[in-house]
């Protein structure tokens, strides 16, 4: 539901990203690399790279602030992966 939710009304906004798993994705690959996920997606970059969470957290903030954007989070199972991702 969330998916198709999404591909509806993503065109709506200036930039979007749906990253699903997030659970397992974090265990496997770490904050870090869905941070950058995020940030590559919406911002339409081919290249970006974050070193630590809180790096991460200061990119998304500054970067898509100013911006209508769209990130839907599927599965987050932490607070910590929720602040991460998108902030306060």
């Amino acid at each position: 539901l969330a998916s198709y939710v999404y591909s509806e009304i993503s065109s709506n906004f200036d930039g979007s990203c749906f990253v699903e798993n997030i659970r397992d994705e974090s265990s496997k690959y770490g904050l870090q690399k869905l941070q950058e996920k995020i940030l590559l997606k919406v911002l339409k970059q081919k290249e970006m790279e974050v070193h630590r969470v809180e790096e991460g957290r200061c990119m998304i903030r500054d970067r898509l602030c100013h911006r209508k954007v769209l990130i839907v989070l599927d599965d987050v199972d932490h607070f910590d992966q929720l602040k991460a991702l998108a902030g306060s």
